[in-house]
């Protein structure tokens, strides 16, 4: 898999995990899930932002 392509699919996920806390938090669902989901998918979020700034995956 070339950089670009790696940062691109990074990107990508970054942006599925971005939607997908904001669903959450704004969801009707319990606080202990929407806290205790929302901060994995933060963590997950954190991390790819990471992977992003260092120039992509270590491929």
């Amino acid at each position: 898999m070339t950089a670009s392509r790696s940062r691109a699919t990074l990107a990508a996920l970054l942006a599925v995990l971005a939607c997908v806390e904001v669903v959450l938090i704004s969801s009707d669902t319990s606080d202990g899930v929407r806290y205790g989901v929302g901060a994995a998918l933060a963590v997950g979020i954190l991390v790819l932002v990471g992977r992003l700034a260092k120039g992509g995956s270590s491929d």
